[in-house]
């Protein structure tokens, strides 16, 4: 199946926060193997991701991500505290953000939808269907048309 981001020409940033190296490598290599085009912002904390949030936030002519996979056990500031300050925001709200993490533990989902998160995913344990679920997200979120209504500084938006 082709995808947008790679027919459509243009460049997408993906937010990645992410403090595992491990997890970060996999999920860039397979980011890259599905478009070059997609271009990864690795955040390496919760402190960080609340520092790269406030400078975006603060520069109305800074492009916003096109989407954020977003761990929630990060140190610093875990991924709750990322997701509210990103839905917090009246210019950051409209970021789709995506909870990728290990933790399968119903309390932490129902937290994370709660706070509206737009997907929570477990990551794989198996390496052969990372790339799958990876894939899977991508092409989600190229069908959605949220950069329609988004305020990203576009010239196409």
């Amino acid at each position: 199946m082709k995808n947008a981001v790679k027919e459509s020409g243009r460049s997408e940033q993906l937010l990645l926060v992410e403090d595992s190296d491990d997890h970060a490598e996999l999920t860039e290599f397979h980011i890259t193997d599905y478009s070059q085009r997609i271009r990864v912002n690795r955040l390496h904390d919760g402190a960080e991701a609340m520092t790269y949030l406030e400078q975006v936030e603060a520069s109305p002519q800074q492009r916003l991500p096109w989407l954020v996979l977003l761990d929630l056990k990060l140190p610093k500031y875990d991924g709750l505290e990322i997701l509210a300050r990103i839905k917090g925001s009246d210019r950051l709200a409209g970021i789709p953000v995506v909870i990728f993490s290990t933790s399968n533990s119903g309390k932490d989902i129902k937290r994370a939808l709660k706070n509206y998160a737009n997907s929570y995913i477990v990551k794989p344990m198996e390496a052969d269907r990372y790339g799958e679920v990876i894939s899977e997200i991508l092409q989600y979120w190229e069908l959605n048309q949220h950069h329609l209504v988004q305020d990203t500084g576009r010239s196409d938006a």
